[in-house]
């Protein structure tokens, strides 16, 4: 079976149903083509100018730079690499406790979704081992990358459903041993047959029914959408015995010793990683088998904040003749737009001095830590998450341009495309500028905020300040919610239908955290 790439004539984006997958450009490929820029073997630049940087798992709108000494770059998104696979993504871990996490969706048509398969594989540099492991948008751990006999490590998406669509895959060091941020991994994509495909036809079918006689106005078609929700119900069952059956077969293959037989609970394994106990490789592997993504990812959160963070922090200011006991009882607070505030230390000196250290040093990694672990952020959905931490990020850049707070709800977008409203100097760097990977991911965050801020109408921004309290010598995060109503503003982002087809769908009972 041949997967027509971008380069080819006709391209895959017109490519025969079931011969091929059917792919529609996105706004930035479509750019990208027009302006000649479209090769093969293009290389996707790992990510690494951006405030939530790619050790973050919920980054799901992430562009990737594509340089080119004359034309000048081009930025794509991970799911750029399943349309084009002579295409990679390029990447490297910064030490040994480093990891990158990557988003990307499946581009075929719902329809088609049973039809193929997608491949994942990872080259790594000469001596090093690296895992890489496939989380599903509810967080579940779906997949582990195994060598092929090639040379490099190869996992499959799993084809359980066709409802399912985001993932997530981590990279991490393996062995533990040192590496080198110029060892660079290569991230590339393979669709093939899916041989499997009758496990999931009894769900495309019954769609195509309800979706006939919907849009052929028969009058019966509600039975048609019982028929179809029963066939969901059923999948939904079906994926949790898969998933079982996977990390089942996952945990008989680790080694003897590698088998956890102790008797705690996979949320009590992970509460003795929050508080900062160290789990041996037993424990460790359970959790990583077992453990929802969002849950393992904040007990780690927790686990460095409360250690390794606040062990250097101190560290810093011990080199200042500043002690772990002169900053404690003292609170902490970041706001949107990265300015930093302390209270709860008498001496001023040393209250200004801890001040700096943070604006200067520390600021945008404790904002890390503070989505990680604070529930009001972390609970957020795809959308809302996604506007509240672009606020952040945005703040913080127009105010280092500009030195000044910049209204938010001022801004507007011109016919042009530009964005309006912004001071002179930022006006001419976000809008004039080329080929720059901070000022692209900028733009995309003001377009998206600027239509959120119409949707959302008197509801307001929604702002959140990161808060820290250092007690018994570590830090951890004070939640400090947001001043808006949440709930209420995620409303407005979620299209409601009523008496259609899509009004009494059945929707999967997991949580999504992607």
């Amino acid at each position: 079976m041949g997967i027509t790439n971008v380069n080819e004539q006709g391209s895959a984006y017109g490519a025969a149903f079931r011969n091929k997958p059917v792919y529609f450009m996105t706004g930035k490929e479509t750019e990208a083509f027009f302006e000649g820029k479209m090769r093969r073997s293009m290389e996707l630049r790992e990510d690494t100018c951006t405030l939530s940087s790619n050790n973050t798992y919920r980054r799901q709108h992430t562009t990737y730079e594509v340089s080119d000494q004359d034309k000048g770059s081009t930025f794509l998104d991970l799911n750029f690499l399943i349309k084009d696979e002579t295409s990679s993504l390029k990447g490297s871990l910064s030490d040994k406790k480093d990891v990158d996490f990557y988003n990307f969706s499946i581009p075929f048509m719902n329809f088609q979704r049973n039809c193929f398969g997608v491949e994942v594989y990872i080259d790594m540099p000469e001596g090093c081992d690296y895992d890489l492991t496939l989380y599903d948008e509810y967080g579940n751990q779906v997949g582990k990358a195994e060598w092929d006999g090639e040379g490099r490590k190869k996992l499959t998406v799993p084809n359980w459903d066709i409802n399912t669509n985001q993932y997530c895959f981590k990279v991490e060091n393996g062995n533990g041993e040192e590496i080198s941020p110029d060892d660079y991994y290569k991230i590339s994509f393979h669709v093939t047959e899916n041989k499997e495909h009758e496990k999931t036809d009894a769900i495309r079918e019954a769609y195509g029914n309800l979706h006939g006689a919907y849009s052929q106005k028969d009058e019966n078609w509600r039975e048609y959408l019982d028929q179809y929700n029963a066939v969901l119900k059923e999948t939904e069952q079906n994926y949790i015995k898969e998933l079982e059956r996977l990390h089942q077969k996952q945990f008989d293959s680790l080694p003897e010793e590698k088998k956890y037989k102790g008797g705690r609970t996979v949320d009590e394994l992970l509460q003795d990683m929050a508080d900062g106990k160290d789990l041996n490789d037993a424990e460790l592997e359970y959790v990583k088998i077992f453990a929802n993504l969002k849950d393992m990812e904040k007990a780690q959160n927790k686990a460095e904040l409360k250690n390794s963070f606040s062990d250097d922090f101190v560290k810093d200011l011990e080199s200042m003749g500043i002690s772990r006991d002169d900053i404690e009882g003292m609170q902490v607070r970041i706001g949107s737009n990265g300015d930093v505030t302390v209270d709860g230390i008498e001496d001023e000196g040393v209250r200004e001095q801890v001040q700096k250290l943070i604006g200067e040093k520390y600021g945008d990694q404790m904002y890390q830590y503070y989505i990680g672990i604070a529930d009001s952020v972390g609970d957020l959905s795809s959308n809302t998450y996604r506007y509240a931490t672009d606020i952040q990020e945005v703040r913080r850049y127009l105010k280092g341009v500009t030195g000044e707070d910049i209204s938010l709800e001022n801004l507007y977008l011109t016919p042009d495309g530009k964005i309006g409203g912004l001071p002179d100097k930022a006006a001419n760097l976000i809008n004039k500028t080329k080929d720059n990977a901070k000022i692209e991911r900028m733009k995309d965050a003001l377009v998206d905020i600027i239509g959120k801020i119409r949707i959302s109408g008197d509801l307001g921004i929604p702002d959140f300040t990161s808060q820290f309290q250092f007690k018994d010598g570590a830090f951890s995060v004070a939640d400090s919610g947001f001043a808006v109503d949440m709930g209420a503003l995620d409303g407005r982002f979620t299209p409601k239908s009523s008496g259609n087809m899509y009004s009494d769908m059945y929707k999967y009972q997991f949580k999504k955290v992607l």
